[in-house]
């Protein structure tokens, strides 16, 4: 009998030591993917000298991501919300639209991806321009976007930039909303393309319908806008998005006198 307890007692601490290996490795390889995920973004950035994105010496912002869409010719813009670590290329496959989900920019396999356009925008001419993310533990991807749900996260980051081939772009945010995609009949995805103003009114309609406060921003049909999705986890299938609509130069001129 005593020797049956020990061959289930070494069983069970075989088991364990296995699990604990198993533990181990799984641990190092996120650690390893987060570490890679780090090292590439920051190298892109360098190319692009994120931190002053309109530079005197980028006459145009195709000058500046030149370099980037050499690398990757799926790349279609760059997204980031200053102060924040949100400061990612975007790219977009239009025949396989979540091929980013779990590549990274080089197309190796990665739980991070790359934030990616919705395979039906195009470029500088859609109305609604859709961006999807990840949500990550650690804080990177688009972690920054359900940081909205908190009325001073948006009073400190009202801007967004979203630079393309053809130009610098910068939005203010306007809409921050949660959204249960299971109980919901605010499908955001479905329209990239206003076919005219009652379209655009119910689906703002909508939008505001599920936002936790209001900012006071107004949107108009004709506004060009920016729409970044991630995943929340207060519900099963649940998304958090901000809306911005694009501003000029004399836009922001004018808010910064205020």
């Amino acid at each position: 009998m005593k020797k049956k307890s020990n061959i289930i007692l070494n069983i069970l601490i075989i088991f364990l030591l296995a699990v604990m290996a198993f533990s181990g490795w799984k641990l190092f390889g996120i650690k390893q993917d987060a570490d890679t995920n780090a090292d590439q973004y920051e190298k892109l950035e360098q190319i692009i000298q994120s931190d002053d994105r309109q530079a005197e010496t980028f006459a145009t912002a195709a000058e500046k991501y030149q370099s980037v869409y050499d690398m990757n010719s799926d790349f279609v813009g760059w997204v980031y919300i200053p102060d924040t670590p949100l400061n990612y290329p975007v790219v977009q496959t239009k025949d396989e639209p979540e091929y980013y989900l779990r590549r990274d920019f080089d197309k190796k396999y990665s739980d991070y991806g790359v934030p990616f356009m919705d395979f039906k925008c195009t470029v500088d001419k859609s109305d609604n321009i859709i961006i999807y993310g990840h949500n990550m533990l650690n804080k990177t991807m688009f972690s920054a976007v359900e940081s909205y749900a908190k009325k001073s996260y948006w009073e400190a980051h009202p801007y967004v930039g979203f630079d393309t081939m053809n130009g610098f772009g910068t939005y203010q945010v306007a809409i921050c909303a949660r959204i249960d995609l299971q109980n919901t009949d605010f499908y955001y995805t479905d329209t990239v393309n206003f076919a005219n103003k009652q379209e655009f009114d119910d689906y703002m309609a909508k939008a505001k319908a599920h936002a936790g406060y209001d900012t006071g921003v107004s949107l108009e049909y004709g506004d060009k806008l920016l729409l970044l999705s991630t995943c929340e986890y207060q519900y099963d299938d649940g998304r958090y998005i901000i809306i911005a609509k694009k501003v000029s130069d004399e836009d922001l001129s004018l808010k910064t006198k205020e």
